[in-house]
């Protein structure tokens, strides 16, 4: 369908035509930048970097041999794998089946996987996953917790990955017990 062009002067107008858009007043408090907002989000941003830099450091030597970086659209390249980790529909299965190994709740579990070694064009192996409980109304499941590095009070980063680790060990050490490792996935090494 052809449409007529907007007329000049038509269309969307300025924001300083709109009721209030440059004038102060004590009713409206929402609607203006005051100078130290400024120097507050600078100061957010460089907490968020100097964050993002330590679990990039504190990840690099997880980084398995296999993962290589080839230069591509921006600064840092993107992850290829030479190698892929082992996904199994099945294991993920078996694993949310599980009662959450936090809380211990059973039929709201999810395969939770380990929060490093993730990234773009980079997934972790499904057998390193365990089961932890989804978000429920009104209750924020340890899954998304775990995520968001808040599951354990004391330790941050490092003891999540230490946590999940061990999670997974016994994860995987439970389904080999009950006899339902599935047939076609690779025991772990």
């Amino acid at each position: 369908m052809r449409r007529k062009p907007l007329n000049p002067g038509k269309g969307f107008k300025s924001r300083g035509s709109w009721a209030g858009a440059g004038l102060r007043d004590e009713r409206d408090e929402s609607h203006h930048c005051e100078l130290y907002q400024a120097g507050s989000r600078d100061r957010r941003l460089a907490e968020r970097a100097a964050r993002q830099i330590e679990s990039a450091l504190a990840t690099a030597s997880l980084v398995p041999g296999n993962v290589t970086m080839a230069p591509g659209a921006g600064t840092t390249g993107i992850v290829v794998m030479k190698e892929h980790a082992i996904e199994s529909e099945p294991y993920r299965r078996l694993v949310a089946e599980l009662p959450c190994f936090w809380c211990g709740i059973s039929g709201y579990s999810q395969h939770a996987h380990l929060n490093y070694g993730k990234g773009l064009g980079l997934k972790t192996d499904d057998r390193t996953g365990f089961p932890l409980c989804c978000s429920r109304p009104g209750i924020e499941g340890c899954h998304v917790a775990y995520d968001n590095y808040r599951l354990l009070e004391s330790g941050g980063r490092q003891a999540h990955r230490e946590y999940g680790i061990e999670a997974a060990r016994f994860t995987r050490e439970q389904i080999l017990k009950a006899g339902l490792w599935p047939k076609k996935l690779p025991l772990w090494a």
